[in-house]
């Protein structure tokens, strides 16, 4: 159970509630959209239910009228025929409406008849159009089911569906229903058996860390040590200890140990992390086994938040860090984000190109603003190549090489290969927003190595969501093609078609939106320096989110086969109700979670269709990317999105078969890598998907019968070690097939460095072709089927036959996720705010009073029986914590109006101090809770924060209360920074780079969203003193005044202005409060600096005109506030002012209308009621002044001059009685106000 309170909606999100819901913005079809996909819904959950229901479509969504076609295929070509896997494609359709409701129901069972059950029914909008004058709204929709079969392992039926609706008294209808395309595939037998629980699950790390994911660790770790949970953590393969077999690295986000898990060669893993010193808690995104020094065993690089990380091998697996071993021209202007490896200039030694990327989402937003205009963002930090120079060191030779050409996108992914032939290695960098960049090497000219960006030329710019690169040879005609991973989006595809979008846009940039929804691209090398775009003819587009897609032939047919990791954030925790609901201050919630909207159509609707077309900063559009990143903090995007695995068809097409193989794993994937794990020949798969659990699945190859096989390992001499870039062909009796040797491939992924060759039905090898990367070329006729070849460069081959490691049984269900530690020490110290409430005997209880020794505060809920448990445990336990000086308070969360169950549920417990939380107290230490850890959680009751003696949370404890385990600990709270780092950390291992320091300003920046002022300005002290910035110190700078400490507020705005001198706010205040001490000069030439900046500042130009019209200069200070007034209309202030002016000239009609103007603009406007009555009084209508104050008290009795100025007229009135009575009232809020004292004597006095 969770306390959740009913927080105020975050400014940045107000203006974007009223379009959270589709429909209610510029795309009134997204609203009917949204109601055809849950119609939709309603058939899938009837057909995962039974597929034997399919007839009830007939009642449930079938209109009286209902005309349909044929759902089967009049004429289909068989593309498989394989014992394990057959795949029937639909060639002709039949679009006649010739069958009625009942025989078209005939048709969905026919459809179904093979499912013995079905697990999946996907039915996607991916086009809508209405016709109002016809009633009727039109749809096409990609379906996809999936099931075990009545006699196939899996069985799958996916296509498209045009529907017609109409819209009736009980709801829509579909009026017409026909197939566009069908495609039938099904396997006899598993193609992949998951092995993830039998080869890893004997590791305790395995078991402890790994089926746990990252938004659960998120909740556990101090976010002082841990960044975001987008889960960009990959998957790479290598031999670590040099016994030939590929081992296992799984990168993590800070605060987990990176993992290193050998294998043993028995089909099981194991964890060598600590033996081979790899535990790195570094945030880590990527690594790559490569020999750097080219002395016969794997390095290691890692890409961490920090930069890039070598970690060199003894031989033996043991690895040591290399101090200084990369080193940068510029400094890294982003986040570390993928790489790839390469000999790019040929010289002997691995080379690396590092991706590095721009996040903008929260309190992070990065310098760089939001990628803008989103189809072409050229904002980005620029990537970075280092050359290895022979010595142990990788030098950046970015601009050296010529890289700094396009290098100003957001870089996902990176993949080297020589496309054209001529033996240096190109570079093809996917990016984000926007195109893609191809770096041509134009190889060794006037002594150095440089590349040219030919991606326009070459026709590879291919606009989208770029996040993944690979090279393959699809088409077996021994040229290198290009495969990209983009972005597929049913949502994004409707929207951007809608006349809606961008309307202002000029065709060809809608369009180029259009393919940012499009999914990814496959590129066929025509062989003369140029690329044809072949993604529809092959039907290669479908991705979603797609993350690492890359190339793979699992069938060993001899044709490379796709295989796709998608999705972005699934969440089933919701997000906080109070952003969908708008809910105001009131009663608290408490919650177990629920599944949240997924917001893809909102991306597009409200983030994306803003765009600017050209580079504008203070934009609706980076105010729509706050909101979102503000909304993802707990919501989801991009959520149950399947993996995609397309089947190469021989004949230039691909068919999607993801369900059928069963490798459609329903998670937030990012990386996958694929090796021979046990040794048998054929491609298996690793796949990574850290925000899932497990993290980590491993997936063997069973599909057989299968073809003949070739795995060819590669040993450089003069070449690169590793021989990264060598280009093998293997022709046989059926074919040719070229691969080649890379380190870094896809998106956060490393493939093994042995090529497996599946060679089909070949019976024999006429030749096998090895291209060193220096340029040697060998020629080899004598090699064996289903081997394993060895070739050192310049040598012979060695064969040894394929020794399968004995199977291990399949994993009978997915690794059951394991809880993370309910208890939770900070590293960092995070202070509690302090708070003053009756307890139930209605003593006051302060957490001040605490301060000076240890303590420690329960929160409960009499809701929860675990909370009523932990009450009772704590006061059971209060005299020996009391013995080891531990003071103790227990603070209900429960609503002001459930006093009476507090006190019944509290009823024994006499030794604890019980207090009823206030609103303001709930809503503090709720928010405290959301940012101790990184992903915002509800506050889990019940809770208890262990206190050290500064009243600082150093402990967390959830679900229970233990005081033998606090007492335990209390010894512990005065800890060395070293000991407070292991014990905050669930796994031991070192950090590389120093541990972040905790961020305030969120913190504080969510406190003011909810008004609570006090607490917030501790946290932007704070944050001012951690990290400070011109904005930080800016808003410090206004906490400080409104808390009455000027002097202190007046040094935080000079701080600010020294760090940004043209901080037009900060002017503005500190003005202000030069005007207020006054010293009107110096607050003159603040505004004017103000107004400098900013010539149409409002409140500059009405701060500025109050001070000359201090000194007189009443016409200057009236023009400014006309100006103030013309830009900004609704200023109670400017119209205040304005009515001072015509006050002082007797204008007193004029004066009355800018007063009540003002008041009305702003009801809580105290001086605007003050000046308005006193006009009102000098009109002699003193009783229509009385009312209005008199008024004005009833709703805002804290504005203290108002009684002065009530109390006045009473007594020019010689209404003594009257007069003293409000002064009375004044002096009961504020028994010392000087004014109110001043006047008491003077009319006692007479």
């Amino acid at each position: 159970m969770s306390y959740r309170p009913k927080l105020r909606t975050p400014e940045v999100l107000e203006p974007f509630l009223p379009y959270l819901a589709p429909g209610s913005d510029s795309f009134p079809e997204e609203k009917e959209a949204e109601e055809l996909a849950a119609r939709l819904a309603e058939l899938g959950r009837r057909l995962r239910g039974s597929p034997g229901r399919a007839a009830d479509v007939v009642d449930v969504l079938l209109a009286p009228t209902f005309r349909g076609g044929r759902l089967q295929p009049v004429e289909e070509v068989a593309v498989a025929r394989h014992p394990s896997l057959q795949i029937f494609r639909g060639r002709t359709m039949a679009p006649d409406l010739v069958l009625d409701a009942r025989s078209f129901a005939e048709q969905l069972r026919i459809l179904l008849e093979v499912f013995r059950e079905v697990t999946v029914a996907e039915f996607l909008i991916t086009a809508i159009e209405a016709d109002p004058d016809k009633g009727l709204t039109s749809t096409d929709v990609r379906y996809d089911i999936v099931g075990p079969g009545t006699d196939a392992w899996r069985v799958e039926r996916s296509g498209r569906w045009h529907m017609r609706w109409r819209r009736g008294a009980d709801g829509w209808r579909v009026v017409e229903w026909t197939a566009t395309a069908h495609l039938r595939s099904s396997a006899g037998a598993p193609v992949y058996a998951e092995v993830t629980t039998a080869a890893l699950g004997g590791n305790d790390s395995f078991r402890r860390q790994l089926t746990t994911s990252l938004d659960a660790w998120m909740a556990t770790i101090d976010g002082v040590l841990t960044r975001d949970s987008n889960g960009h953590h990959g998957v790479s393969v290598g031999d670590a200890d040099g016994d030939g077999l590929d081992d296992l690295y799984i990168a993590q986000p800070s605060g987990l140990p990176n993992r290193l898990f050998r294998n043993r060669g028995d089909g099981t893993f194991e964890d060598a992390t600590e033996r081979a010193g790899l535990g790195v808690l570094d945030d880590t995104s990527q690594s790559l086994f490569a020999d750097v020094d080219n002395d016969g065993d794997q390095d290691l690089i890692l890409a961490t938040s920090a930069g890039p990380v070598l970690f060199l091998n003894d031989g033996s697996g043991r690895f040591t860090r290399a101090p200084d071993a990369f080193r940068f021209e510029r400094g890294l202007q982003g986040s570390p984000m993928s790489m790839a490896m390469a000999d790019y200039d040929r010289d002997g030694f691995l080379d690396l190109y590092l991706c590095v990327y721009s996040f903008y989402y929260g309190a992070g937003e990065g310098k760089a603003g939001t990628p803008m205009p989103y189809y072409d963002a050229r904002n980005g930090p620029p990537g970075v190549l280092f050359r290895n120079d022979g010595h142990g060191h990788f030098v950046d030779v970015t601009h050296e090489a010529g890289l700094d050409a396009g290098n100003d996108r957001y870089h996902f992914a990176a993949a080297w290969g020589d496309y054209d032939g001529d033996g240096w290695p190109d570079l093809l960098v996917a990016n984000d927003f926007g195109r893609k960049n191809l770096y041509h090497n134009r190889g060794l000219r006037d002594g150095k190595v440089t590349f040219e960006d030919v991606a326009a030329q070459a026709g590879v710019e291919d606009y989208g969501a770029g996040m993944s690169a690979a090279w393959l040879d699809y088409d077996n005609d021994g040229r290198l093609d290009i495969y990209t991973g983009n972005m597929w989006s049913h949502n994004g595809q409707r929207v951007t078609s809608q006349p809606a979008f961008m309307p202002d846009a000029p065709p060809t940039v809608r369009e180029l939106y259009r393919r940012h929804a499009g999914g990814n691209s496959l590129f066929r090398n025509r062989g003369d320096g140029r690329f044809e775009d072949v993604t529809r003819k092959a039907g290669a587009e479908l991705g979603r989110w797609a993350w690492s897609s890359d190339a793979l032939d699992f069938d060993s047919d001899g044709w490379e086969d796709l295989y796709v990791v998608n999705g972005m954030l699934t969440r089933e925790s919701g997000a906080p109700r109070s952003h969908r609901d708008r809910a105001q201050e009131g009663t608290p919630e408490f919650t177990s979670g629920v599944p949240d909207d997924d917001l893809d159509g909102f991306f597009w609707r409200q983030v994306v269709a803003r765009s600017p077309l050209t580079r504008v900063t203070g934009t609706p559009y980076d105010d729509a990317w706050r909101a979102i990143n503000q909304l993802l903090i707990h919501g989801s995007i991009a959520s149950h999105q399947r993996n995609v695995f397309l089947r190469n068809d021989g004949q230039g097409g691909f068919d999607d078969v993801s369900g059928a193989v069963g490798l459609d794993l329903d998670q937030d994937g990012r990386s996958f890598a694929v090796f021979d794990y046990d040794q048998d020949g054929d491609p298996d798969v690793a796949v990574m998907a850290a925000r899932s659990t497990p993290q980590l699945r491993l997936f063997r190859n069973d599909f057989s019968p299968r073809g003949s096989s070739l795995a060819v390992s590669l040993v450089g001499r003069l070449s690169n070690r590793d021989a990264v870039g060598a280009r093998v062909t293997v022709e046989t009796d059926q074919f040719r097939r070229t691969k080649i040797v890379q380190a870094g491939s896809g998106f956060l992924s490393q493939h093994s460095k042995e090529l497996l060759f599946g060679l089909g039905a070949s019976r024999r090898v006429i030749e096998l072709t090895v291209e060193w990367p220096r340029g040697r070329k060998q020629v080899f006729s004598d090699v064996p089927l289903n081997h394993r070849l060895r070739i050192e460069e310049g040598g012979e081959p060695r064969p040894e036959p394929f020794r399968a490691t004995p199977a291990l049984p399949a994993d009978s269900a997915v690794a059951h996720p394991t809880e993370p530690p309910s208890g939770s020490w900070l590293y960092e110290p995070f202070p509690a705010p302090d708070f003053s409430l009756p307890d139930l005997s209605r003593q006051p209880r302060s957490l001040s009073d605490l301060r000076g020794r240890p303590a420690i505060v329960l929160f409960w809920a009499t809701a929860a029986s675990a909370s009523r448990t932990a009450l009772s445990a704590l006061a059971a336990g209060t005299e020996a914590l009391a013995q080891a000086g531990v003071g103790c308070v227990a603070v209900a969360l429960d609503a002001r109006g459930d006093l009476p169950k507090v006190r019944a549920a509290a009823s024994g417990v006499t030794t604890v101090p019980v207090v009823l939380a206030s609103d303001g107290v709930g809503r503090s230490y709720a928010i405290l809770n959301r940012h101790l850890f990184m992903n915002r959680q509800d506050l889990r009751l019940p809770t208890v924060f262990l206190l050290d003696t500064e009243g600082r949370v150093v402990k967390v404890y959830r679900d229970r209360v233990d005081v033998a385990e606090i007492l335990r600990d209390v010894p512990r709270i005065e800890a060395s920074p070293a000991e407070r780092l292991a014990r905050a950390l669930p796994f031991g291992g070192t950090f590389h780079s120093s541990p972040g320091v905790r961020n305030y300003l969120p913190y504080g920046r969510e406190l003011l969203d909810q008004g609570l002022e006090a607490p917030a300005l501790v946290a932007f002290e704070r944050a001012a003193y951690g990290n400070p910035s011109a904005s930080t110190l800016y808003r410090l700078g206004t906490l400080l005044v409104k808390s009455g400490q000027t002097a202190k507020a007046k040094a935080a705005f000079e701080r600010a202005l020294a760090m940004q001198p043209d901080l037009s706010e900060a002017s503005n205040d500190l003005g202000a409060l030069l005007a207020q001490g006054g010293d009107l000069p110096a607050a003159i030439v603040k505004f004017r600096a103000a107004l400098a900046t900013t010539p149409d500042y409002p409140d500059a130009l009405n701060n500025l005109g109050y001070a000359l019209l201090l000194t007189g200069r009443v016409q200057e200070a009236r023009e400014l506030y006309e100006k103030a007034l013309k830009l900004q209309p609704d200023f109670p202030e400017a119209l205040n002012n304005l009515g001072l002016i015509f006050g002082k000239e007797g204008e007193l009609e004029r004066a009355e209308r800018y007063f009540r103007e003002a008041l009305a603009k702003r009801r809580d406007y105290g001086e605007a009621a003050n000046n308005l009555a006193l006009v009102l009084v000098a009109r002699a209508r003193p009783e229509e002044a009385i009312r209005l104050l008199e008024a004005f008290l009833e709703t805002r009795p804290e504005f203290e001059n108002t009684y002065i100025t009530l109390a006045k007229i009473y007594l020019a009135a010689d209404r003594q009685r009257e007069g003293l009575q409000v002064i009375e009232r004044l002096l009961q809020r504020n028994p010392t106000h000087p004014l109110a004292l001043e006047i008491v004597r003077r009319v006692k006095s007479r």
